[in-house]
């Protein structure tokens, strides 16, 4: 085990700490993950990452096709397969009947667009795994799922409060020396209302006292939403990625 850790550290210190490596750096430092289809004959290296329990795979260089594969199958073929625009099309000929959908990566170009706290609103870090219970029965299956992985894993976890319970959330999904990944959710009852905005500012500026980490805000180009809400923030795209999403029949 410790022979792994060990490699996958050197793997992600081959990696520039930037937006478009930010989840693939973070299973390798997390060491919470498996490599496949290693080769470094060339200049840069080339291989294959995944998280068997978030089921997400990333792809660094042109791997053998049959390692892409592979990890996806490991994952049960399901979750999200991330390219990079230059190996694109060579990932997509291991994932066939997948279509790449484009993701914008943002970084925080004016922090003092950030909304501040309102008051009778309270936004706050949630505690810990205890605080699930705080969670509404209707919750859907997957927030609640990745909300009690986040929390399990000590990811720092804001959520906004409408009458004592929790109705939107803003998590570390991903984490590196220098960078985090924003993963934000409202409920459908109460998105519309600025929630959300809340909860990332506050998020952001805890990432920024405690840890001095800047925050990657990824959205899918057709998340006309998740785009808007980066605008509106002060986030300002740097960067961009392709996401192979599952079909429905898989």
């Amino acid at each position: 085990m410790e022979d792994s850790a060990a490699e996958s550290a050197r793997l992600a210190a081959l990696l520039p700490d930037v937006p478009r490596f930010v989840e693939t750096r973070a299973m390798l430092l997390g060491g919470n993950c498996e490599v496949l289809g290693l080769e470094e004959a060339a200049a840069n290296p080339s291989f294959v990452v995944r998280d068997g329990e978030e089921d997400l795979v990333c792809v660094v260089g042109y791997p053998a096709r049959e390692a892409i594969a592979e990890a996806l199958a490991r994952n049960g073929n399901a979750g999200a397969v991330i390219a990079m625009p230059e190996n694109v099309s060579h990932v997509a000929q291991a994932v066939l009947g997948r279509e790449p959908q484009p993701a914008i990566l943002h970084l925080l170009g004016e922090a003092d667009r950030l909304p501040g706290a309102v008051e009778g609103e309270p936004v706050r870090l949630l505690s810990g795994p205890e605080e699930l219970r705080l969670l509404p029965p209707g919750l859907r299956t997957e927030l609640r799922a990745e909300l009690e992985r986040a929390l399990r894993r000590g990811m720092p976890t804001v959520a906004a409060f409408v009458g004592g319970v929790p109705v939107s959330f803003c998590y570390v999904a991903s984490e590196t020396e220098g960078l985090w990944d924003v993963s934000i959710d409202t409920l459908e009852e109460h998105r519309r209302r600025d929630h959300a905005a809340r909860c990332a500012a506050s998020l952001i500026r805890h990432m920024r006292h405690t840890a001095g980490k800047e925050p990657v805000w990824g959205a899918l180009e057709s998340n006309a939403a998740s785009m808007g809400l980066a605008a509106k923030l002060g986030f300002v795209s740097v960067d961009r990625v392709f996401v192979f999403e599952p079909t429905r029949s898989q």
